[in-house]
C-alpha cells in the first residue's frame, strides 16, 4: 500500500498501468491522432522492476512508450503533444508517473500547442496549485507553464489564492515561482 495525500493507493495500482495507458492503447491511439512519429512498441530496457508488479511485462512497455512520445513531441509530431497533455492531466498516482510527467512537460516547453492544448495545461496547472498540489515534477511544470500562460489568466489564479486563508503568501511564492514582479501579486495592482 502506498499513500498519496492521505489516500491509500493499492500496490497493484500504485505499480500498475493506468486505465487506458498500456503501449499497445497508445500506439492505436496514436494512430487514430493522425500521428507520424515511429511510435511502436519499444523493448523495454530496464532488467527489473519492482518484483511484484502484476504484469511487469506490461507495466516496462507501458512505461518505455511513454518516455517515446517524449521523443515523438521532440519530433514535432502533434500526435505525440496531444498524448503527452493527456498523460499530464491524468495526473496518475503510480510508480515512476511523476518523473514521466516531467519529461514530457520539458519536452512540450517547445512544441507548438494549440489554443486548446495550452489552456488545458494552464487549467491543469492552475487546478493542481489551488489544491495546494505540487509534486516534484512541477519544476518542469513550472518552466512550461511560464511559456504558454497568458498574463491575464496568471492574475486571476493568483487572486483567488489569494482569497483563501494563507492566501497572501501562497500567491506570493507562486509569483515568484512564475517570474511575475512581486507587486503584480498585491492587491489592487
Amino acid at each position: 500500500m502506498s499513500t498519496y495525500r492521505g489516500r491509500n493507493i493499492p500496490w497493484h495500482v500504485y505499480h500498475g498501468v493506468p486505465p487506458g495507458w498500456r503501449a499497445e492503447q497508445m500506439v492505436a491511439e496514436h494512430a487514430r491522432l493522425g500521428g507520424s512519429f515511429a511510435l511502436g512498441i519499444p523493448t523495454p530496457v530496464e532488467i527489473e522492476s519492482p518484483h511484484s508488479v502484476p504484469e511487469q511485462k506490461g507495466w516496462l512497455h507501458y512505461r518505455q512508450t511513454v518516455r517515446r512520445l517524449a521523443d515523438g513531441v521532440r519530433a514535432g509530431d502533434a500526435a505525440c503533444a496531444e498524448l503527452a497533455i493527456r498523460y499530464i492531466e491524468l495526473h496518475y498516482i503510480g510508480s515512476y508517473a511523476g518523473y514521466l510527467r516531467a519529461r514530457l512537460a520539458s519536452t512540450l516547453k517547445h512544441a507548438a500547442l494549440d489554443e486548446s492544448q495550452r489552456r488545458r495545461l494552464h487549467d491543469h496547472f492552475a487546478a493542481l496549485c489551488l489544491r495546494g498540489e505540487q509534486p516534484h515534477e512541477f519544476k518542469e511544470y513550472f518552466r512550461l507553464w511560464r511559456r504558454i500562460a497568458r498574463p491575464s489568466e496568471l492574475d486571476d489564479l493568483l487572486a483567488s489564492m489569494r482569497a483563501s486563508p494563507d492566501g497572501e503568501r501562497q500567491a506570493a511564492r507562486l509569483a515568484s515561482r512564475l517570474g511575475k514582479e512581486p507587486a503584480a501579486c498585491m492587491p489592487g495592482k
